[in-house]
């Protein structure tokens, strides 16, 4: 029997035209309406969004804060969501048609054991090279450290597990795979040619590095919550996420992904050109903050 899936989706003054290609992609899906629910979490947006979302027949719940509340929006859906797995879906993100069905056989052939799912994605730049490299960058990240589960059991979010409100501008998504793994929890990857299509073609470079750069006040307090709490997951995973070297080499290399890069030579030198200007913003902006 096919889980009932409910897609949770923070928004704030979405621009209609993003959250209605996200909204229409999921009324596409190869998958049975009536197993699907729809929750629009929104944080007071001043444009469409809200009625967009109406459109489509989601559920919409309003979060009030000062944006971001993204943590907060994810938490109130989670609560609101009456499926058996709940997809954490940003606004600007596109499924392809057959994900859902694709996600549901894979929980079947697992026999429901995995906990928490990891999706592909593929980037949508503002122009084709970007779109490959982005592309091609993040699919070195695929499970790894530095990627966030997506679809969770709803079991899981009745044990306790929540979103960190304090990291909704930083690394609430790493700090929730990392207390999935300290609970013990099973994660894996959704393999094979479904995925979601990031869109990210309203951002420049210069947008780019300050956007990931923005992440290091929410990054300090997000390494010394998990320095206090287990050290454990702090040297095994945060440590590993904030270690250049790591970030700029091994994960590029490490269990065979090197072949990779033999394919595509000139695309991994501009990622690695574009990392290393994210490392140093990042180091410049975190000393001045």
């Amino acid at each position: 029997m096919l889980p009932k899936i409910s897609i949770v989706i923070p928004t704030y003054t979405s621009s209609g035209k993003f959250i209605d290609a996200c909204l229409n992609a999921i009324s596409k899906q190869n998958y049975p309406q009536d197993k699907i629910e729809v929750i629009v979490a929104d944080n007071l947006s001043t444009d469409n969004t809200v009625l967009v979302a109406k459109q489509y027949g989601a559920k919409v719940i309003l979060v009030q804060g000062k944006p971001s509340q993204a943590a907060r929006q994810r938490n109130e859906g989670m609560l609101t969501a009456t499926g058996e797995y709940v997809y954490i879906l940003d606004h600007d993100m596109v499924m392809t048609p057959g994900l859902l069905f694709s996600l549901a056989k894979r929980i079947e052939a697992t026999k429901g054991e995995i906990d928490a799912w990891y999706i592909p994605e593929k980037i949508v730049g503002n122009n084709k090279f970007w779109s490959e490299m982005r592309t091609f960058e993040r699919s070195f990240y695929n499970s790894t450290v530095v990627d966030a589960v997506r679809v969770i059991k709803k079991e899981v979010f009745a044990n306790g597990l929540k979103y960190d409100p304090e990291l909704s501008a930083g690394p609430a998504d790493w700090d929730f795979d990392a207390a999935l793994k300290k609970g013990a929890y099973r994660l894996a990857l959704l393999e094979g040619l479904e995925h979601v299509k990031h869109y990210e073609h309203f951002l420049s470079l210069g947008k780019y590095l300050s956007k990931k750069s923005g992440y290091s006040v929410g990054g300090e307090k997000y390494q010394k919550k998990w320095f206090n709490l287990d050290k454990d997951i702090y040297y095994s995973i945060v440590k590993k996420q904030y270690n250049p070297f790591y970030r700029l080499v091994v994960i590029f290399i490490e269990k065979g992904k090197w072949k990779k890069i033999l394919s595509r030579p000139i695309l991994f030198l501009s990622i690695f050109g574009v990392r290393l200007l994210v490392a140093i913003t990042y180091l410049f902006r975190k000393r001045h903050v």
